[in-house]
């Protein structure tokens, strides 16, 4: 239905809300406040109906409550001093009050009353079915809109060959980039799809892996200079082919054209309207010279390694340099640097800040989802949090629906110190995309609130490697569990030498066996990984005090707030500073970083 007031449009179908026919971006939670608010517009609405309405009998402060009714004020152009829109009943509750026009009785169908009958018991029936459904997925994906599933598998070469064996993967990577624009699709990331590239697959099998509904894939031949793709989507549930498409031909010269004409086919076979300006943005990215594009393309597929990296820094700079309009290249440029910066791997000046690249990027393409997620995860990272919000709230406008721009929301608002929005948007991130590595980042949320089991449940979704087997090495230490701890930790070691999750590794095992020079030693190699991430430093902090090492603590810990990371919460409850706690100095920080916690939450939330 779509309730019309004041210039305001709010389809609880397509869950939009529109001003002057923009769609404007809403948290999902307080959208279905002001739907509830809206539905029962003739009553004074509880908060005690809100909590049990929106957030079904979890406890929920009453500060939360006070937020979502704010910042869906705020969405409406209303506040609490005029409350011409939420009205405040004191000591009762809220009430919409804004002149509504109903929705027409023409778009709702009317039953007689044995019909409605049969209606409620059927509703009553599958509402059941439905808890019970939800009830094994994360609590988020409740207030998910239904989104068809889609993974673009590597593509196959048909005579395999090292100077062609690229273009499968590079032109399922760039298809991606494409679709991530529409927001009734959630498609499944480079990072997901890029192990298919060197191996033998069943569709279906994999299909099953990644938990999509569709599935894209197909070969092609590289042959006289032309291209010829085979391509078919197939329904994973039932392996039915939706369509299937075969010979695709465009000369070598203009392979940039199979990106659009491929990405063409998956609207057309699916079947689903999507807007003007969806469709626009699509056709933003095409390079204007062919040899640029072909470098491009294999900068994309080299792998995510040091010297991988470095490699396809030196593709895209042969890339630029016979087009240095093609906003894809700097986005990837950026991202491709960004690693080397943070470890120390390139030397100084040999390149531009990553940061320099992504601006160029948007200069060039202002709605390039790649570049605007890049960037906004770097000035995170780099104690510029307000502007990192700014673009991860474009990227909701410009895709409500993509999981990368739920993940990007939730990983701002962790290092912010809102811990339950930062937990709500991972979570919707997984619920879209279970199978993305990078979303195993929620398992830090979960272990800092105490969620150990929740998040060791978590580890096990993903490949097991450093990280999980590092995460759950520290989630068994904090549940007394020294030997299992120990065993993960040793494991870790095995894959991990000198890496980050090494020396975390490292030092645990120190601490256990009261090592205090190993462990030491082990934090001194650890800040070397550290020296720029706030997080990271906030880690190291809480190690070092666990070794009654006050000093570094307390510096690490002043480095980390100043790097940007001012989650006071984490801070205040993690037992690591029990040493001390009751230090001045360490008090002073804690002030700090609630101060910094409460003006970003004033001035955005």
């Amino acid at each position: 239905m779509i309730y019309k007031f004041n210039n305001f449009e709010l389809d609880t179908d397509n869950y939009r809300l529109l001003t002057n026919g923009e769609e404007i971006s809403v948290e999902p939670q307080v959208f279905n406040l002001i739907v509830f608010l809206v539905q029962n517009k003739d009553k004074t609405v509880t908060r005690d109906e809100i909590l049990d309405t929106l957030w079904k009998g979890k406890v929920v402060s009453d500060t939360s409550i006070n937020n979502h009714i704010k910042s869906a004020r705020k969405v409406l152009a209303d506040d609490g001093v005029k409350q011409q829109v939420i009205k405040t009943i004191h000591s009762r509750g809220y009430q919409f009050i804004a002149e509504t026009q109903e929705p027409s009785l023409n778009s709702t169908r009317r039953f007689s009353v044995p019909y409605k009958k049969i209606l409620a018991l059927f509703m009553v029936v599958f509402l059941v079915g439905i808890s019970i459904h939800f009830l094994r997925k994360p609590d988020a994906e409740q207030s998910l809109p239904a989104l068809h599933r889609i993974a673009v598998l590597p593509f196959v070469n048909i005579k395999p060959n090292t100077k062609t064996d690229y273009f499968g993967f590079a032109l399922a990577n760039q298809i991606i980039g494409e679709l991530v624009y529409l927001k009734k699709l959630a498609v499944k990331p480079a990072s997901s799809i890029r192990k298919y590239s060197a191996e033998i697959y069943d569709p279906i099998i994999v299909g099953k892996e990644l938990n999509v509904d569709y599935i894209l894939t197909g070969n092609y031949l590289n042959l006289d200079n032309n291209i010829r793709m085979n391509i078919e989507l197939v329904k994973v549930s039932n392996n039915k082919l939706i369509w299937r498409d075969e010979q695709i031909k465009v000369t070598y010269q203009n392979a940039f054209e199979l990106q659009d004409i491929v990405a063409q086919r998956v609207i057309d076979g699916l079947k689903i309207e999507f807007t003007t300006s969806e469709l626009n943005r699509i056709k933003k990215d095409i390079s204007t010279n062919p040899l640029a594009y072909e470098y491009y393309l294999r900068s994309t597929a080299y792998p995510l390694t040091t010297d991988g990296r470095k490699l396809a820094i030196e593709m895209i700079k042969k890339s630029i340099a016979l087009d240095g309009n093609y906003a894809p290249a700097y986005a990837q440029l950026g991202n491709r640097s960004r690693r080397l910066e943070q470890f120390g791997l390139v030397d100084a000046g040999e390149l531009s800040s990553s940061e320099q690249y992504y601006l160029k990027a948007l200069s060039i393409n202002p709605d390039l989802m790649s570049a605007l997620a890049y960037l906004s995860m770097y000035y995170t990272e780099t104690n510029k949090i307000e502007q990192a919000l700014k673009l991860a709230r474009k990227m909701s406008v410009i895709n409500p629906n993509d999981a990368n721009t739920h993940f990007t929301l939730g990983y701002i608002y962790r290092y912010a110190g809102m811990i339950d929005l930062a937990r709500q948007k991972m979570e919707i991130a997984v619920a879209i995309d279970p199978s993305n590595p990078k979303f195993r980042s929620l398992i830090a949320i979960y272990a800092n609130t105490g969620k150990y089991h929740k998040a060791l449940k978590m580890t096990d979704l993903y490949k097991q490697g450093p990280f999980t087997l590092g995460w759950k090495g520290l989630l068994y230490r904090r549940l007394g569990e020294d030997e299992k701890a120990l065993g993960y930790f040793n494991q870790v070691l095995e894959l991990d030498k000198d890496g980050l999750w090494a020396n975390v590794a490292t030092f645990f095992k120190a601490y256990i066996q009261n090592d205090y020079k190993q462990g030491l030693q082990a934090l001194q190699n650890l800040a070397t990984f550290a020296h720029t991430d706030g997080e990271t430093l906030y880690y190291l902090s809480s190690y070092y005090a666990l070794l009654n090492d006050k000093n570094n603590s307390l510096t690490n810990l002043e480095k980390a707030i100043n790097a940007g990371y001012f989650n006071y919460q984490f801070m205040a409850s993690n037992s690591y500073f029990d040493s001390i706690k009751n230090d001045p100095e360490f008090k002073k920080l804690l002030k700090l970083a609630k101060a910094k916690h409460l003006d970003f939450k004033e001035k955005y939330f």
